[in-house]
């Protein structure tokens, strides 16, 4: 599986110091790098709308034979995905559980499909774009950590302050001693990367399950160095 969002190795970025004739201490950030565990695509079959208008129809009738034909769609649909080699589940899309309305939803039939990463949808999206009746939407994203990326990321931040803190120190007419410290800050406080997202208008973590997720593996470090002469 690709990685995302950031290499394995990436630079740490590095904000905020302290410094007295004792110590120099460093706060840095980073994230923890991701790739994409699945992906999952939702499709549903809707008519679209050219029936004409009947004012004495049997709507409840009417209603059954809407949804027998969704369901005779699907369920060509779904025989044409599972020939196309993708993972095609049927189920029922109730809606959202937490919401209200005024009037109740009758339960959706839809087809759900697993993939591994978006790239591998693409084929299905382009081969049913345009058709009539098919809806599609990306429903749900699933990331995995790759197996000693915490470690990694760790000594990527100690790398990126150490040579920070040494580069101050030489700057101050001191020399860099050895590492006296290093824990994560007590009170987590949005860094200077989220303040710039936010007062730029991009912090969507509510909106992109992946900015979310991205946002969920920010890690912060506070590395303290001791000063000799």
């Amino acid at each position: 599986m690709r990685l995302l969002l950031l290499p394995l190795l990436a630079p740490a970025a590095a904000f905020g110091q302290v410094m007295t004739d004792q110590y120099l201490e460093l706060t840095v950030h980073d994230t923890v790098p991701l790739r994409f565990g699945e992906v999952v695509y939702e499709l549903r079959w809707t008519d679209p709308g050219d029936q004409p208008y009947d004012e004495n129809a049997d709507w409840e009738k009417v209603q059954q034979e809407m949804a027998e034909r969704a369901d005779r769609e699907l369920g060509k649909l779904e025989k044409e995905l599972r020939g196309m080699g993708h993972r095609v589940e049927r189920t029922i899309d109730a809606g959202d559980d937490l919401t209200l309305g005024a009037y109740a939803q009758p339960a959706v039939p839809v087809l759900r499909i697993t993939a591994p990463d978006q790239q591998a949808l693409k084929p299905m999206v382009a081969a049913l774009r345009g058709r009539p009746g098919v809806e599609g939407r990306i429903v749900h994203w699933r990331f995995e950590q790759p197996e000693g990326a915490q470690t990694a990321v760790l000594q990527a931040m100690y790398t990126t302050v150490e040579q920070r803190a040494r580069a101050i120190a030489t700057l101050a007419g001191r020399k860099l001693g050895k590492l006296l410290s290093a824990h994560e800050p007590e009170a987590k406080e949005a860094g200077l990367f989220e303040l710039l997202q936010l007062l730029e208008g991009r912090d969507r973590s509510s909106e992109d399950p992946m900015q979310a997720t991205l946002m969920a593996r920010q890690r912060s470090m506070v590395f303290r160095f001791a000063l000799i002469d």
